[in-house]
């Protein structure tokens, strides 16, 4: 796995234009997480990235959206039908868009995003984490995915696939190509990296991607 510890600096032309975040509906106990949750929506926002989430303004996804819709950022919130009742959604203008079910509200997540940021989560986060993970060990994609350890969250989640890969049933590349950060602020320098790496025959951007997989592409608000 990569850290800002090992990370060398190189200057790329790749841009990261559009960063999904997988994170919990519900706050949990660490009022740092939810701090940590609201700056990287900022941050997203600040550097000119348009934030891709599941929906809402609760729980921890909820507190990067309302850090974008603060920092005046561009929001997709993809949410299947049956959970738009009732939602809550941030302030300002996010574009959202219903889906049929939650294997749509994946696929198009995965679609629109140039790269992928885990903040703390439950088993919904778990889920939708490791199918990235799963499609990039199967050569389906080179998006770069990065684990927000705030407060070691994750490490737990760190020791079981190292626990994976000593029992011979998990390959070494997938923990090699998982990114890892405990602080926010060095989120997206490691995410630019990592996207600086990858070929460009082997990592295709939000919009292409969109119209590969059948044009769910539903152009953002101005």
């Amino acid at each position: 796995m990569k850290t800002a510890g090992n990370l060398m600096a190189v200057e790329t032309a790749r841009r990261i234009n559009s960063i999904c975040v997988f994170g919990g509906a519900e706050e949990g106990r660490e009022p740092s997480v939810l701090a940590a949750a609201h700056q990287l929506g900022r941050e997203i926002a600040l550097a000119g990235m348009r934030l891709v989430y599941g929906g809402g303004s609760g729980g921890i996804m909820g507190a990067v959206a309302k850090g974008a819709a603060a920092a005046n950022g561009a929001i997709v919130s993809i949410t299947p039908n049956f959970l738009l009742e009732g939602l809550c959604h941030v302030e300002g203008r996010p574009q959202v868009i219903a889906v049929p079910d939650m294997h749509t509200r994946k696929r198009l997540m995965f679609d629109y995003a140039d790269a992928f940021v885990a903040m703390p989560g439950g088993i919904g986060t778990i889920e939708e984490m490791a199918e990235v993970l799963t499609w990039r060990k199967l050569k389906q994609h080179a998006k770069p995915l990065l684990l927000a350890n705030i407060t070691g969250f994750w490490s737990p989640w760190l020791t079981l696939l190292s626990h994976l890969e000593t029992a011979g049933l998990m390959s070494s590349d997938v923990n090699q190509s998982l990114l890892v950060s405990s602080e926010v602020a060095e989120i997206l320098p490691l995410l630019r990296h990592a996207a600086g790496e990858i070929e460009e025959d082997h990592y295709a951007w939000f919009e292409e991607a969109i119209d590969a997989s059948g044009g769910f592409f539903s152009a953002p608000n101005p």
